[in-house]
């Protein structure tokens, strides 16, 4: 079992080859400059309309998000087709005249299940925000049924440049199992199967593009969880997924599994790459993510510190491990520039690294 819990783990750091660095994606930079938490809203088939009234914003404002949960408020809970909210639309009026639409589908799920929401989209193209702006809000669904918004917060957002991309190779063989999760509120029978999870925070509140690719083509799928990821309960906190099968209805193709996600600075996020099926081969993967802000790993400052067993856990061990290493001049104890030499820069690195903590 793997659980994580907002804490810094030295699983998700060991191993994996990263690089942050300038890169283009289907968005620029789209970062949060204003959040207004609002009421809970339902919305029936006929649509709903929201007031926004923005003032005292100095920033030109390019997008528009939305994070809450998308609930049936109205529902077939029989098991029938409806509501499956894979159409709901957010059509947006701006105090400049400007209008613009969410792509469709946006958020929602084929399921009857609570989903959550963190989506933004652009196209504003620069627009002085203040003012009263116009949500309109089409739930997809024919009568009787009605959807809903819950803990319901707006978000403006503004460009910020090219995006920084955040890249690692890594493998879906890891020892790990778990059932993964089908969709939204189902179990895959296909289990269990091998995951890879990257834990991690982003130091810019914006929209961020997920990409997978399988070095084999073949199968795979990945998730997103939010806050907390417990392996033996894969849908709790489960936040967004993409399959990677060619069967995707979000016409992924095989072998590549990718997403959008309004993501908050301060929020502990888990990416889970994860084998397709227990039949499926084990596969080389290449995971991107690219955005606004820097992706922070979980653990990555500890790698130095953490030296002698038992390892997840920094105490004096570890110091000693490194004296040893620095009197003898060995590698594992030059930790900082310039290469080659034991000085007093190593041992500030080291104290750095130590300083940031395990668990």
């Amino acid at each position: 079992m793997f659980r994580c819990a907002g804490s810094k783990s030295v699983f998700v750091a060991a191993g994996i080859a990263a690089a942050a660095v300038s890169g283009a994606s289907a968005h620029a930079g789209i970062r949060v400059v204003a959040s207004f938490p609002a009421s809970d809203i339902d919305v029936p088939s006929s649509g709903a309309v929201v007031p926004l009234q923005v003032s005292g914003l100095s920033e030109l404002v390019s997008g528009f998000g939305i994070t809450g949960e998308w609930v049936g408020v109205v529902r077939d809970n029989g098991g029938g087709v409806n509501p499956w909210p894979l159409d709901f639309g957010v059509h947006v009026s701006t105090p400049a005249g400007v209008t613009r639409s969410s792509p469709a589908p946006w958020f929602g799920d084929v399921s009857i299940a609570d989903y959550p929401v963190a989506d933004a989209f652009d196209g504003f193209g620069g627009i002085d925000p203040n003012g009263e702006w116009q949500i309109a809000l089409d739930s997809g669904n024919p009568s009787p049924w009605v959807a809903g918004l819950r803990d319901v917060t707006y978000h403006l957002l503004a460009e910020s440049g090219a995006d920084l991309e955040f890249g690692y190779s890594e493998s879906t063989q890891q020892g790990n199992a778990w059932s993964r999760p089908f969709f939204i509120e189902g179990v895959s029978g296909l289990g269990p199967v091998d995951y890879h999870v990257l834990e991690f925070t982003v130091s810019v509140s914006g929209l961020y593009s997920f990409e997978s690719l399988l070095a084999s083509g073949g199968d795979h799928w990945t998730c997103l969880y939010k806050d907390d990821f417990l392996d033996i309960l894969p849908l709790l906190n489960l936040h967004e997924y993409s399959l990677g099968n060619g069967f995707s209805p979000f016409d992924v193709p095989r072998g590549e599994s990718s997403f959008d996600q309004l993501l908050l600075e301060g929020t502990t996020y888990y990416w889970v790459t994860s084998q397709w099926a227990s039949f499926s081969a084990f596969s080389e993967f290449t995971n991107t993510i690219s955005g606004p802000g820097e992706v922070l790993v979980a653990g990555a400052g500890c790698n130095a510190a953490d030296n002698a067993e038992p390892f997840g856990v920094l105490d004096l061990a570890d110091v000693q491990g490194f004296v040893g290493a620095f009197l003898n001049q060995e590698p594992a104890a030059d930790v900082a520039a310039p290469e080659g030499v034991w000085d007093l820069a190593d041992v500030q690195g080291f104290v750095v690294a130590f300083n940031a903590g395990c668990p």
